[in-house]
């Protein structure tokens, strides 16, 4: 006798990728504040337009009618559009930042467990990047890295040495194995030199709103060593941050 057939469950969810499966199937990948990271298998999705619509773009916000499976991987059986984001999609820096917000919080969500605070950090990011009039300053991206980093609980030290804990006092340096910013000479690798204004504007970037951080342009520094940390903790490199690179004019290619 075959087991019972797992209850939907009406999931609130930001879609932040899909691949496509088989001949019209689509495996979409869900954050969650529930259920973290989720993989939804959504059968027919690419063949029937009137079963999914455009719900399953990137960085929509939806209601997801969803069952688990025994296999691993949920079943998809419906989406409701809350959000299309519509007014992102009409520029090439606010689209790429979308993607990128959408990468970072997807990978950085664990399975299965709770996430609401990268949940509503990726929901923030989506929301100011629509209502957005332009594509925000780097100010905004190494807050949104600095944030997703301490809602996975990895935020970087950088208001001290993280080798000895001492004040910083330069010269001092950063690396993505680091862990945060150390003294020159606690520093058993080699890092990138940071001035201690840029590490005190980082720092505020990640404690205050994002809306805060719209037009602000940190002191010269390494632009992205938030988003080396991200790929050092996951392991390999983040795909939509060389796109992403090229679209903002007033950030140095990677």
């Amino acid at each position: 006798m075959s087991p019972p057939r797992a209850l939907p469950l009406q999931v609130p969810a930001i879609v932040v990728g899909t691949t496509a499966y088989r001949d019209a199937d689509t495996i979409v990948r869900l954050l969650t504040p529930d259920h973290g990271r989720v993989s939804a298998l959504a059968r027919n999705a690419r063949r029937s337009l009137r079963r999914f619509g455009g719900a399953l773009d990137i960085g929509n916000k939806i209601q997801a009618t969803m069952r688990p499976s025994q296999r691993g991987m949920w079943g998809l059986d419906g989406a409701d559009l809350t959000d299309g984001r519509l007014h992102i999609r009409s520029e090439l820096g606010r689209l790429g930042l979308l993607a990128y917000a959408c990468e970072i919080t997807g990978r950085l969500a664990r399975e299965e467990h709770e996430e609401p605070k990268l949940f509503g950090l990726l929901d923030m990011v989506c929301t100011l990047l629509d209502a957005a009039t332009h594509t925000p300053a780097t100010g905004f991206r190494m807050g949104l890295e600095a944030k997703a980093l301490t809602f996975a609980g990895i935020a970087p030290v950088l208001d001290r040495c993280s080798a000895c804990g001492h004040a910083p006092e330069e010269p001092m340096v950063i690396n993505p194995q680091l862990g945060g910013v150390q003294h020159a000479d606690c520093a058993t690798t080699r890092g990138v030199a940071v001035s201690i204004a840029w590490m005190q504007a980082v720092e505020q970037l990640r404690r205050q709103p994002l809306r805060d951080n719209l037009d602000t342009h940190p002191p010269a520094g390494p632009a992205w060593a938030l988003a080396e940390a991200i790929e050092a903790h996951l392991g390999t490199a983040l795909k939509s941050r060389r796109v992403l690179s090229s679209l903002l004019t007033d950030e140095p290619p990677r």
